[in-house]
């Protein structure tokens, strides 16, 4: 399934778009960012490829350009199907696409998604408190910061808390429109 924006779509990840991945996972600058854990070795990225392609708790796209690039990835994590609920992760890997608006446009998607077409009641999110290029896009988008994870420890990273609720998404008229409309 994919789905479709105005810039970018977001369709199911692919074992071809793991290159990118363990590019991604190389980078310095993006690892300080997200911390991806899936490793850096095509064969360990392969692993946790086919242990993903299982899970009903888990799902991954790839966010592709209008012009078929492959710029970033985004995960839905502990899907809880009950309350109707999970952890959004992304990332916009390729740095030349950074500020542009199109990792916005992608949280758009999968927000109107799981809204709307799946019927969710919250979607929530960790993000490092000095990445306010993130914070400011989930900001925009809707979500609201509930918490702060901090430690006085060396090498701890603040983290945000941040969600998304239903009630919230709906207070915005063009939502509901949307909903309304299909």
């Amino acid at each position: 399934m994919e789905l479709v924006g105005e810039k970018v779509l977001l369709r199911p990840l692919a074992i071809s778009d793991l290159i990118y991945f363990k590019k991604w996972n190389q980078d310095e600058e993006l690892q300080c960012f997200t911390d991806s854990s899936h490793g850096q070795e095509l064969e360990l990225l392969k692993k946790w490829y086919q242990d993903s392609l299982k899970s009903r708790y888990y799902k991954i796209f790839t966010i592709v350009t209008k012009n078929d690039l492959v710029i970033g990835d985004l995960e839905l994590d502990h899907i809880c199907w009950n309350k109707r609920e999970a952890e959004l992760r992304i990332r916009i890997g390729e740095k030349n696409y950074w500020n542009q608006g199109l990792g916005s446009e992608a949280l758009k998607i999968i927000v109107k998604h799981i809204m709307i077409r799946e019927r969710f009641n919250r979607i929530y999110l960790r993000v490092y408190q000095f990445n306010q290029r993130a914070i400011h896009c989930y900001l925009k988008n809707g979500f609201k910061k509930v918490g702060i994870l901090q430690r006085k420890k060396p090498g701890w990273k603040n983290i945000i808390l941040m969600e998304l609720k239903k009630a919230d998404y709906f207070t915005n008229q063009k939502n509901l429109v949307n909903y309304f409309a299909g």
